[in-house]
Formats: structure tokens, sequence, C-alpha cells
């Protein structure tokens, strides 16, 4: 391993040290009495990493428009080519990735032009990064490791600017539930493969040593194979008896959707995309408006706070954003009633409205190849074609003048 890549925190992180903890304590656990939702508890609760996963490749998605008169500097497209080579999108990713999962994302300056702007970047591990104050009150301190970096080399991105050196992720108020969550799909596995509680036993009627009840039990599971269907025949003094409760009951199915539906509370992802029934005053709500109010609410202002703190790595008039046409575009029949009405208008080009609707290329081709298709004469009387010379003016007739 180089040194950038030990100044970058590249290796696994170490599992949080938490005092004062009671004995018995999951470890696992232990990030949520540390002042943070642990990602690595997070990481086994099935709906946090669904959401994780939504929320991220969401907003990487959306390409990174430049606007601006200078010139296009290369991590708009590409920060960083060793750990993201896939381009931006990756790093969006990653971005996203940090500031919900960990509260912060550390973007740290890896290459500069002449100009002194950033060339490249890259994302740190926030389990890795440190944040102090300067003693002399110059600002915030970062270190990762044992090496200290530049303030002015690394770009904070807290998902909650509270005024406090770190953010807090996304599950920081809602540990109980992960924490439910966990423990619920732990018993979950438990039961399962501890054959799980039975649902009948055979009570006999007289005391059975150990042997005894093991050897009527075996029979009788070698009958239930062989009877097929038929009904069971028991001594006198062994009486079946079934229990009156529900596995549904004990898997705890109805506190397990609970705490799945608080954790989507927490990345604002709707209920449904998670295959959960959308509760209270929003059934009447479509797929759509859902969607729509997730940008609006969630995807949005977390996009906005990335692509502010981008642009201050640019001159002044220029600055980046996100293009959510991609996530936004409606369906084939709603984009097409909005252009036509906007081309009746002459708002919009019919070239304009073929590239947005369709996709298509400009009409400068098509309007050659549709000249050609027409009989002939079929223009003869109408204006010149844009395409094809216009004839020449037609001689004057000649005047003959008779001599005196």
């Amino acid at each position: 391993m180089g040194l950038l890549d030990r100044l970058l925190g590249r290796s696994a992180p170490p599992p949080p040290t938490v005092l004062g903890l009671p004995s018995g304590f999951d470890p696992d656990l232990a990030g949520l009495f540390a002042g943070w939702a642990s990602p690595q508890l997070a990481q086994r609760v099935g709906t946090a990493v669904r959401c994780l996963q939504l929320v991220c490749q969401q907003v990487a998605a959306m390409p990174i428009r430049f606007r601006g008169d200078s010139p296009v500097p290369l991590w708009v497209a590409n920060p960083d080519p060793v750990w993201f080579p896939n381009g931006a999108a990756d790093a969006t990713f990653a971005t996203m990735a940090s500031i919900y999962g960990w509260g912060d994302a550390f973007l740290l300056v890896t290459d500069r032009y002449v100009t002194g702007f950033p060339r490249a970047y890259t994302v740190l591990d926030p389990a890795q990064v440190t944040v102090g104050t300067d003693p002399d009150g110059r600002g915030r301190t970062y270190r990762v490791g044992q090496y200290d970096l530049a303030r002015e080399d690394v770009l904070q991105i807290s998902r909650d600017p509270n005024g406090q050196l770190r953010g807090t992720s996304a599950l920081q108020g809602y540990s109980a539930n992960v924490q439910g969550a966990y423990y619920a799909e732990k018993f979950a596995t438990d039961f399962y493969q501890q054959g799980g509680v039975p649902w009948a036993v055979l009570q006999s009627s007289r005391r059975l040593e150990a042997d005894q009840a093991a050897a009527l039990q075996a029979q009788w599971t070698a009958r239930v194979g062989l009877r097929g269907g038929a009904p069971a025949v028991l001594p006198p003094d062994v009486t079946f008896q079934q229990f009156s409760f529900a596995p549904r009951d004990l898997l705890l199915l109805e506190t397990r959707e609970w705490d799945a539906k608080q954790i989507a509370a927490a990345y604002g992802v709707p209920a449904f995309m998670l295959n959960m029934e959308q509760a209270g005053g929003l059934n009447y709500s479509n797929p759509e408006m859902l969607f729509d109010t997730w940008w609006r609410t969630e995807l949005y202002p977390t996009a906005r706070r990335v692509e502010a703190a981008l642009s201050t790595w640019l001159p002044r008039g220029s600055w980046v954003e996100f293009d959510p046409s991609i996530l936004l575009r409606p369906d084939l029949k709603t984009a097409s009633e909005v252009w036509l009405a906007l081309l009746a208008a002459n708002v919009v080009t019919i070239n304009e409205t073929r590239a947005a609707v369709l996709d298509l290329p400009p009409l400068t081709e098509g309007e050659a190849l549709e000249l050609i298709d027409e009989p002939p004469g079929a223009n003869a009387s109408g204006p010149t074609p844009p395409d094809l010379p216009a004839p020449p003016p037609a001689a004057a007739p000649l005047e003959v003048v008779a001599s005196a």
C-alpha cells in the first residue's frame, strides 16, 4: 500500500471502541451509542441497505452539468480515474453513501491546475477522518490516521450542517428502530436454525424417560412420512395437543414492518419502493406523486447541497448542477402532449420537439429525402426548397426596333 493509499484511509476501518457498555452487549451495536449510527450494523439490516442503495443511486444517476464561461475542469467528468474509473457517477454514489451513512462526505483535492483550481479529487473514507479545530482559530483541521491534511484541500459536505464538527447519519435518530430490526431479523434466523417452536406436542399420561421420549418422537416422525395423509393412530396413553398461537405472532412481523417503515422514513424513501403498504392518508396517492414528493423533500435538497459545495471549487460565475430530467422524465404520452402544445404556440421548433420527445435528429436530411419520394413536378409552382439552388432568372425577351 502506497503513501497516498495510507493517506486516504483505504484500509478497513477499525471497530469502534466504546467504554461503559453493559456486559454481553452486542459489539455491532456499539456505534449506536458512540454518537453515530453504525454503518457496520446498518449493513446487516436489509431495509437500511436497500434504502441507502436507493438514495445513492438516484442522485448518482443524474448527470452533472457545468455552467459558466470558464473552461470545464476534468473533475466534472472523471474526478478520480484510479478509485472511480467509471466516472463522476461512482464518485457521486460514494459521496452520497458517506453523507447518509456517516453524516459527512470528505472530498480531497488530489491535483490542481496551474491556476490553483482543483483538477481532480477523491472521496475519503469518513471512518478514517478526524475533524478538529485549529488552536489559532483559523477553522477546522482534518486528519486521516497520522497524516494531517491541508484544510484548503478538503471539502466537507454534511447531511445536517448544525454548527458541530461532524454531521449525523440518517439513522442517528432512528437507532432504536435499527437495533430492533437487527435483533428481530436475528431472532427469526435463530428461530429457523434451531428448528422453530413446534406447533403441536405429543403428551403422554405416563412419565417418560429421555430415551423413551426420543423413541416416541422418532416413531411419530417416521410414520408421518408413511401414512400418506391418513389419520394418525395414537396409543391410549398418548394424546396429540396443538398449540393455539400463530407463527406470525412468534416472528414479530408487525413490529418488524414498523421498524422497516421507520428506517425508510429516515431516508425519505416511500414505503411502496420497499414492497410495503403505504399506510395513513397517502393511500390515495399514486407512485408518481410519491416519487415526486421523495424528490422534492429529500433527494433534491441533498443533491443541491452537494452541487453547491462542488461549485466552490470553480471560478466566480461558474457552477455545476445535477440534471434531474432523467429522473423526472414523464411518460411518452404526457411528454408528447406538452411538447406539441408548445410547438403549436410557436415556443419551440419541430427539431427541438423531435429531440426532446423521440430523441430524433433534425429534419435537414429528412426533408431532402422527402423531395425524392414526391412525384415529378409536385413543387413546380411552389417555393424553391432551401436545400436546392435557385434556378437562374429567365432572360428578358429581345426587342426588335425598326429602323427609320
